[in-house]
């Protein structure tokens, strides 16, 4: 079992917009590298591609029809060098490695049992059995197992199972005849007729007061390692990595605000309503089929919005990207940034293995209203991304120290 952590996905709606320039360190190395249609300051957006028949595509998106320069909607201010504090440390402790060790072992722990008097089994009892199901007198795979606890009524096994266990008794072995439904995944027993040979061992309940203990066996049952100590080291590389990855998020992210603090933005309306109605078409297209409508699926899947809060909820989003964006943007092209073609072609490479695309058209079109938009997209964000990683570096940045304690 793999260690992991379950994250909200909040508006599952949303693309990366732009939300990639505050991920983890991007697989790619942070060596200057820019867009070189944005020399002069003009960020000419509209990329064209080959389609899948070799032809030229140009890209359908509003955004990439808007001719601005970032240089002339952006004051930057001293972006380099910025003093940023952040409180936590980002050191793993004693305690967070054995608090979580605890909780993820308790986490899969399967409940704990005592044994009862009772005798005779009824429907709602927890039965302790062993069984082993046979088809033409061979057992066949998965369907032999010792010290199994089976609730009467759960419908856990196929239908007759269960049922045929009620009236018997503690110590009792029975022989149940049953066929497979015809849907069963495994077509060699779909519909096929067996023997089960079940014995009760005892009847039991959950015991509540239970108190759990971490040993080596079952580490090794649940987390296949050999020892509470290594399940331990196992879960000290989990939180380190962790930690190493929010460190590295929390620091764009902070980086990102302060530059918001010392830098002024002139928002264009004009590439804003683009952008927001560029969005609105990709998130129409990806999830308004067989004739649902943007209405009808808002309604269904998000509480009842309306067309008018999703667009207004867009337009905020995209009042947050851009303005990030376009300061990221004429930082590229005051320092001169640009893209080298084989970084970025790696970095597509290792991004469509990480989200499973085979072909880049279809990366692409999942970032972009179609494929040359999203391509034209990700040629920004890449450029914005390395721009981000020289005011990072120049930052000086102070860990585990409040911003207010930085002031005193």
């Amino acid at each position: 079992m793999e260690l992991y952590f379950i994250e909200g996905t909040g508006y599952a709606m949303r693309k990366k917009i732009f939300m990639v320039l505050l991920t983890a360190v991007m697989a790619v190395s942070a060596s200057a590298c820019g867009d070189a249609a944005q020399k002069g300051g003009k960020a000419d957006t509209q990329a064209d591609g080959e389609g899948t028949d070799g032809a030229k595509t140009e890209s359908t998106a509003e955004a990439d029809k808007i001719d601005y320069q970032a240089q002339e909607c952006v004051k930057l201010g001293d972006y380099l060098g910025m003093e940023i504090s952040l409180p936590n440390d980002y050191k793993v402790t004693k305690t967070q490695i054995e608090d979580y060790a605890n909780s993820m072992a308790q986490y899969s722990a399967q409940p704990s049992y005592k044994d009862t008097n009772k005798k005779e089994v009824e429907e709602g009892d927890i039965v302790n059995i062993d069984y082993e199901g046979k088809k033409d007198g061979t057992a066949f795979e998965g369907g032999t197992d010792t010290g199994y606890h089976l609730k009467i009524g759960s419908n856990t096994f196929i239908d007759g199972f269960e049922e045929g266990l009620i009236g018997k008794k503690v110590g009792q072995t029975v022989e149940l005849d049953l066929t497979f439904p015809e849907g069963y995944p495994s077509e060699d027993l779909a519909g096929q007729a067996v023997v089960f040979t079940v014995k009760i061992n005892k009847i039991v309940k959950e015991d509540a007061d239970a108190e759990f203990k971490l040993t080596d066996e079952y580490v090794k049952k649940n987390f296949n390692v050999a020892t509470v100590e290594d399940y331990r080291k196992q879960v000290k590389d989990y939180l380190e990595e962790l930690n190493k990855n929010n460190k590295t998020t929390d620091t764009r992210q902070a980086v990102v605000a302060k530059l918001q603090e010392v830098c002024e933005v002139n928002l264009p309306d004009e590439l804003l309503g683009a952008r927001t109605s560029d969005y609105v078409v990709q998130f129409t297209n990806n999830n308004c089929t067989d004739g649902t409508t943007l209405a009808d699926f808002l309604s269904k899947n998000y509480n009842g919005m309306t067309e008018e809060d999703f667009r207004a909820d867009i337009t905020n989003e995209m009042r947050t990207n851009l303005t990030t964006e376009l300061i990221l943007e004429a930082i590229a092209q005051k320092e001169e940034i640009e893209l080298d073609e084989e970084a970025f072609k790696e970095y597509v490479k290792q991004q469509m293995e990480v989200y499973a695309y085979e072909k880049e058209e279809d990366f692409y079109k999942a970032n972009g209203v179609d494929a040359a938009a999203g391509e034209a997209y990700e040629r920004k964000i890449y450029v914005c991304n390395k721009a981000l990683d020289k005011v990072v570096e120049s930052a000086k940045i102070t860990y585990g120290v409040s911003e207010e304690d930085a002031q005193e």
